[in-house]
């Protein structure tokens, strides 16, 4: 029986140019994919570096990426969504290739931590040129939809990528890298032929000030947003990270099996996206937030009885131990089809039109620096509670309840005009 994706039909009248971020969105994230989940495990596993360690690399590299995200909403409000588009993955592509020679050729740990920080660098760019273009080619009413259809294109890549990665990382770790070049240069040419602008030359703003970008502090509600999000992407951080490295280490499940539950997360984002989706949007944003963050916890809570309850699972063709956490995957990868698209579309609502690069930047800025903190403070958990799974993962889990509480406190505040998707 053939495999079907979930229908379409509601999201036919979208802008070509939804859609060609559609398919751009499976081609980039399958190369980045291909090598994300597995340089956590390169430098851990084959160069030895503590997690602590490992955990400030991708601090780094974050914290860069974080600040590359709002000065890319800036200049995607000046110079245009789709030439930001273009810059971006085309010299992502460069450090890809850049990272790939470093690492074959035995480069130290400062290297590396360099190349991988201007390849966030470079990739932070487009997140809020792309967020942007489709808050301004998509009605109110259906960017939930339009972003949850990104979202399926980058768990589509998803999908595919860590299944090669994980084959891929057993012979060659720098041949990930050429890998993710290609996809990314590629993502640049689609976007340079198929993609137009999205916002006038009249509607632009004409410089970048940071006068200008301090007016966002006068948007209590929105900052309190952002800040409420930090520990929600503190959780996310730890899937590329901690839960890899614990799952292959601790656990001793193999790389490919890694790649097969990283495939599970991508599969059920692709079939079950858009039910999730419509299911919510008659919801308020914070509340359904809420219990996204909820099931995050949840999921990655569990994780630290793996050793008491998942090694005795039967297992079959599997290590023991995979089942189980194939299981807390699928809990994780609930809530995250219950938030990324509720906390874009929550953006769009709060920013004004003229706005929308800056505050999709700066919420990018936000989401960065949490998915950053999350891998640093989780490295440090892990270096602390080596062989005490269950206070490593109950202090990650911790952080989603946090999340939760704070959503749930700021739909309090929040009008339901901008908190709903359906009141435009």
């Amino acid at each position: 029986m053939a495999i079907r994706l979930p229908s379409f039909r509601s999201t036919q009248g979208f802008d070509r140019r939804v859609w060609t971020l559609f398919y751009g969105r499976i081609i980039s994230s399958s190369g980045f994919s291909v090598v994300m989940p597995f340089l956590s495990i390169y430098l851990h596993n084959e160069l030895g570096i503590p997690m602590t360690i490992v955990g400030m690399v991708l601090l780094i590299s974050a914290v860069v990426g974080a600040l590359g995200q709002i000065v890319g909403g800036e200049l995607a409000d000046i110079v245009g969504r789709r030439k930001i588009m273009i810059i971006a993955m085309a010299a992502r592509s460069v450090m890809f290739l850049a990272l790939a020679y470093v690492i074959s050729g035995g480069a130290d740990i400062f290297v590396i931590t360099i190349m991988v920080s201007l390849s966030s660098l470079a990739g932070s760019f487009f997140e809020p040129a792309s967020n942007a273009l489709i808050a301004d080619v998509v009605e109110p009413k259906k960017r939930l939809e339009a972003y949850g259809l990104l979202r399926i294109g980058g768990n589509v890549g998803w999908t595919m990528g860590p299944l090669l990665g994980g084959l891929l990382s057993m012979i060659s770790y720098p041949f990930l890298f050429i890998i993710s070049a290609a996809a990314t240069g590629t993502v640049s040419l689609i976007v340079f032929l198929f993609v137009a602008e999205s916002i006038s030359s009249g509607a632009r703003r004409q410089k970048l000030s940071l006068s200008d970008l301090g007016r966002l502090r006068e948007d209590r509600r929105f900052l309190a947003f952002c800040v409420i999000s930090i520990p929600l992407f503190m959780m996310f951080g730890q899937m590329a990270s901690n839960y890899a490295v614990f799952s292959t280490e601790i656990i001793g499940i193999s790389n490919a099996e890694i790649g097969y539950i990283y495939a599970l997360n991508g599969l059920m984002v692709v079939f079950m996206q858009f039910p999730i989706s419509r299911s919510i949007s008659h919801l308020r944003m914070t509340k359904a937030m809420a219990a996204g963050s909820l099931l995050y916890a949840i999921g990655y809570g569990i994780v630290g009885l793996t050793p008491y309850i998942g090694m005795s699972l039967p297992h079959w063709l599997f290590s023991p131990g995979f089942l189980y956490l194939a299981v807390c995957m699928f809990i994780v990868t609930m809530g995250e089809m219950v938030v990324s698209p509720s906390s874009t579309t929550l953006v769009a609502k709060m920013s004004p039109e003229s706005e929308r690069g800056r505050y999709q930047g700066m919420y990018g800025l936000v989401s960065n620096f949490g998915f950053s903190a999350g891998p640093f403070f989780g490295g440090l958990l892990f270096d602390a509670f080596t062989g005490q799974s269950i206070f490593l993962w109950a202090g990650i889990g911790s952080f989603g309840l946090m999340a939760a509480l704070g959503f749930l406190g700021l739909g309090r505040r929040l009008p339901e005009k901008t908190d709903c998707v359906d009141t435009d």
